[in-house]
């Protein structure tokens, strides 16, 4: 059964990253193979649509299942994330696949502690989602301003968490969990080319990618482990690369799993 299973309640933290996060999906296969059993779950942005799934009690199989499904090829499909000013579109899309996967499930039916992380824009401030439907928490943690429209709830207005807490470690310590495994997505390599035919979302994606790159720092002394996928060559909208990234999550977890067990026991 392993003695780190007996000794430690171990907190997940999956960062954000647009297509980056499938990433997240690796990570979890490994570490279940693994026998390492994850007590509670946070996720900004990308990793709280994995770390939603995985909190509800949808097994890492049921999630490779589904993006081998023809609603997920339907998505890659319909899907065009480069075309601006399109942010009501974008997000029913969306909200298609998180109601196939989620439905009506709520924080209090979760096999585990979870937490979506969002940010209020009207507070400036952080926000901690844990309570109430899983997909609304969901919807309000990867609202990334003018891809998605950002949720109104109680005089909030929520966008993407990866704005103030890009790797959820606080988010995860508060759930009483005593060790904490981050996973810290690898950011844009790819240099852009100045051309009047450059993209706005490129740019859009390696900003958000050098915002990420300056605050990732200051939250990984909160974490034991840190497994960072080499994910670099990735897009933030390259969902239809989702089986290489995932293959990237495997890699980084198996080479940092050695670690993770010394240190957990």
């Amino acid at each position: 059964m392993g003695f780190w299973r007996k000794t430690k309640k171990i907190g997940l933290a999956l960062s954000g990253g647009g297509a980056r996060g499938f990433a997240h999906i690796g990570v979890l296969e490994v570490l279940e193979s693994e026998g390492i059993k994850i007590s509670a779950v946070s996720g900004t942005s990308m990793g709280s649509v994995v770390g939603s799934l995985y909190a509800s009690g949808i097994s890492v199989k049921e999630i490779l299942e589904f993006m081998d499904s023809n609603d997920w090829k339907r998505f890659l499909i319909s899907a065009n994330f480069t075309i601006p000013n399109l942010p009501a579109i974008n997000s029913r899309k969306v909200n298609r696949v998180l109601s196939r996967l989620l439905g009506e499930k709520t924080f209090k039916e979760c096999r585990m502690p979870f937490c979506a992380v969002a940010a209020d824009i009207v507070t400036k401030e952080k926000v901690f989602l844990k309570e109430g439907r899983l997909i609304e928490a969901v919807k309000a943690s990867i609202a990334i301003p003018g891809v998605f429209e950002p949720i109104v709830k109680d005089g909030q207005i929520l966008i993407d968490g990866g704005v103030v807490e890009p790797v959820p470690i606080e988010a995860v310590r508060t759930m009483d969990v005593d060790f904490v495994i981050a996973v810290a997505l690898e950011n844009l390599e790819r240099k852009i080319v100045p051309s009047a035919r450059t993209s706005i979302f490129h740019i859009l994606d390696v900003s958000l990618a050098l915002m990420e790159r300056e605050i990732y720092n200051k939250y990984f002394p909160g974490a034991n482990v840190i497994i960072q996928p080499h994910t670099g060559d990735f897009g933030v909208f390259d969902f239809g690369r989702a089986k290489e990234i995932i293959d990237t999550g495997r890699i980084a977890a198996l080479d940092k799993i050695e670690e993770l067990k010394k240190k957990i026991s």
